[in-house]
């Protein structure tokens, strides 16, 4: 799996730029919802195509209550500074081979100071195994996670970079070494270098990060 970070998403570590009043003002079409425990309470949740949002489920009215005084705060993620998605299972020493599943765990990046990144974790906790494959096939389709030999190759071909400051990878070797080898092809493509014989490559024109999460 791999993702890119614009230029302005960096610069916005320096400087936030002005938003965009018309843009904020679209609405945001929500791809999925459905209910998670988050933070150990009941959450209704929302993934839209720029955010995943939360609100806490609240009782109902009692008698003589007012909606103001339930209503809850909502919360959310931006779905770029989500790095990689797993599946939260827990797994019994006394049963090797059989595990239980929790839900799904995001691994996201926060600001934590000027121009400082802190890696952390949101577990959105449902034991329905219908339910958390439909949502991980989902964050999976958005965060571009490979799935085969030669998938990290298609993606970065087809993927439009520029904009990009570059480019990371999160998996084995395996995984680094075909973004690697797709980054300096796309470069002999964009050099007009003839690729059956090539005296010296073009370096390639984005750098390329790598965070080692492989199997072993």
């Amino acid at each position: 799996m791999f993702r890119g970070r614009r230029r302005s998403r960096v610069g916005a570590l320096e400087e936030a730029p002005p938003e965009n009043p018309k843009a904020a003002a679209e609405p945001e079409r929500v791809l999925l919802r459905g209910i998670f425990e988050i933070r150990r309470e009941s959450c209704d949740v929302a993934l839209g195509e720029r955010a995943l949002r939360w609100r806490r489920i609240q009782p109902e009215l009692p008698a003589g209550g007012t909606r103001h005084d339930l209503l809850s705060k909502e919360e959310s993620l931006e779905l770029e500074d989500i790095f990689s998605v797993k599946l939260k299972r827990r797994c019994w020493a006394k049963h090797p081979g059989r595990d239980t599943l929790l839900g799904i765990t995001l691994f996201i990046c926060l600001k934590e100071q000027r121009n400082k990144l802190k890696d952390s974790t949101l577990d959105l906790i449902n034991f329905s195994e219908d339910h958390c494959d439909i949502w991980f096939r989902q964050f999976k389709k958005i965060l571009d996670v490979t799935e085969y030999e030669g998938h990290a190759l298609s993606l970065l071909d087809e993927c439009e970079l520029r904009g990009f400051d570059g480019v990371v990878c999160v998996g084995g070797d395996g995984s680094a070494s075909e973004a690697a080898r797709a980054l300096l092809l796309r470069a002999q493509k964009n050099a007009g270098v003839e690729m059956d014989c090539i005296p010296t490559l073009v370096g390639a024109e984005l750098p390329l990060g790598f965070i080692p999460a492989g199997k072993a």
